[in-house]
């Protein structure tokens, strides 16, 4: 076999989960709000970071970090290619994972990340559906995300787990990606947030207290229940909940 099969096939026997998160600049309660969700499942998430965070600090021994560069201009992190991969390596200088801010590709900013010793990502999106792990035209090896809460809430009339519980009952490894903003503020539709985040500043949105937090998240049933309830099915369940850097590792064996 070649390749990636083995792997492909040692994932195709059992359903693996994976949790990763993107900052995407949230406030700090509202991360130490996900991380909290994830350490009280004894979860270690891939946590993509896109600004200093205190809260990623104090969690650090206990996830996994990759970077979250945003090229889409004007960038906060910089102004050129190196200059924002440079500015996420200074949040991360260990990790080799990115996941690009809106899921941003070019063959540019592939070059530069494998000179710069990047050697795997999660920046394609699937809508649920099951894509296996594939080596990139770059060489990286890429895992593509099979759940994104932000694509959910926009492809959904409803926020209902059990309406399809089914897709995270397939065996396969199953990349999940939340967003703690959406987490903290409980989204029930993506403009909920958007228009919370349209009418306030850049650093409004970045220094929000948990007060403020607390006085705009959803009261109703929102993506939080989801995520809660699919954590916890995870958990329960005889599903294999691995992080990001496992299924690489398990994909590096194979290629070896």
């Amino acid at each position: 076999m070649l390749m990636l099969e083995k792997a492909r096939e040692k994932f195709r026997k059992e359903n693996y989960i994976c949790f990763t998160s993107d900052l995407d600049w949230a406030p700090e309660p509202a991360i130490e709000k996900t991380l909290r969700l994830f350490m009280g499942h004894d979860i270690r998430p891939t946590m993509f970071v896109t600004h200093p965070s205190k809260v990623i600090e104090k969690y650090n021994d206990k996830i996994d970090l990759g970077i979250h560069p945003n090229f889409i201009q004007p960038s906060s992190q910089g102004e050129s290619m190196d200059e924002i991969i440079d500015y996420c390596r200074a949040l991360a200088p260990e990790t080799r994972v990115f996941r690009a801010h809106r899921w941003f590709s070019s063959n540019d900013m592939y070059d530069r990340l494998v000179e710069k010793k990047f050697a795997y990502e999660s920046n394609v999106c699937t809508n649920l559906d099951l894509a296996e792990p594939f080596l990139q035209r770059s060489g990286m090896l890429s895992f593509p995300v099979y759940f994104e809460d932000g694509a959910y809430i926009i492809n959904s009339k409803k926020i209902d787990f059990d309406s399809i519980k089914y897709k995270f009952e397939v065996k396969g490894l199953k990349i999940i990606n939340i967003h703690p903003m959406h987490y903290a503020l409980n989204t029930p539709y993506f403009q909920y947030t958007r228009q919370i985040k349209d009418r306030l500043t850049r650093e409004e949105w970045n220094e929000m207290d948990e007060n403020m937090l607390e006085d705009l998240e959803f009261k109703g049933h929102g993506i939080r229940n989801f995520i809660l309830e699919l954590v916890e099915f995870a958990e329960g369940s005889n599903i294999k909940i691995i992080t990001l850097k496992d299924a690489y590792k398990i994909c590096m064996q194979e290629l070896e």
